[in-house]
């Protein structure tokens, strides 16, 4: 990722408004499906320690970082390359009394000390990296002995994308793989008692309850944003839903830990 990532991020995928649009229907904070919700039921995966040091990896407006902050009172340190991202999570820092802190920052460039962190945390964000093996392994370094990595991310099938699949992926630079293959990339970057789940029925789930709330919500949603904002929303989660339903697109929950 570099500077014209940067720009692609902020200025077509993330701009502000995009970003508030999408809290709207993922809740405050939040930019990962299911919101604070899957953020409870991951999160207790890890078994938090209070002094334990946290590395969120596209910590967007922060709703993850603040969560395990003032839950577990562990540091956390929060990183997203979308300058857009990290100045609402700087303003919604203000006046929190948590340990967290966040910085635009590459995570393919970014360095740490080897065994800096307890766990590294990162949701729906390692789509944009391409070089997924060379990031597991830098994960591996920055992470203590023991230490944990909690990961979820968008997936596809194993199958050769279609050209409607293609047409949805190359424009956005993601990098996708199928559940399997991305657990293995993990192992053989060295993680151990790797578990790669296709979670793509929650996925599912979390999209059509999102978008009902929407649609019920429709006046409000208007009255905040504007009638495009909504046509615009209905119309990705649609979308998501399809490709879900065709079985195209998938969505994985990995764990690992270093040894």
């Amino acid at each position: 990722m570099n500077m014209d990532s940067q720009l692609f991020l902020d200025n077509v995928l993330y701009k502000s408004r995009w970003i508030l649009r999408y809290e709207r229907v993922l809740g405050e904070g939040y930019m990962s499906r299911g919101g604070v919700e899957t953020t409870k039921e991951f999160v207790a995966k890890m078994d938090l320690k209070p002094g334990q040091k946290v590395l969120d990896v596209g910590c967007g407006i922060g709703g993850g970082g603040f969560y395990m902050a003032e839950n577990f009172d562990v540091h956390v340190v929060g990183i997203d390359l979308s300058v857009n991202m990290i100045s609402l999570a700087l303003e919604r820092a203000i006046g929190r009394k948590c340990s967290v802190e966040f910085e635009v920052a590459d995570c393919t460039k970014k360095t740490y000390p080897d065994n800096s962190f307890d766990v590294i945390y990162s949701r729906d964000t390692i789509l944009h990296i391409q070089d997924k093996p060379a990031l597991f392994k830098t994960f591996l370094k920055w992470l203590k002995p023991g230490g944990k990595v909690l990961i979820t991310d968008y997936c596809r099938s194993a199958e050769t994308p279609s050209l409607e699949f293609a047409k949805y992926i190359e424009p956005k630079g993601f990098d996708l793989h199928d559940v399997q293959a991305y657990g293995k990339m993990l192992k053989e970057a060295g993680f151990e008692n790797v578990i790669a789940e296709d979670r793509t029925d929650q996925f599912v789930e979390f999209l059509k309850r999102e978008l009902e709330k929407v649609k019920q919500e429709r006046e409000d949603f208007i009255k905040d944003f504007s009638e495009d904002d909504y046509n615009d929303i209905v119309r990705l989660w649609t979308a998501k839903l399809e490709r879900t339903a065709s079985g195209e697109q998938k969505w994985g929950l990995f764990t690992a830990n270093k040894k």
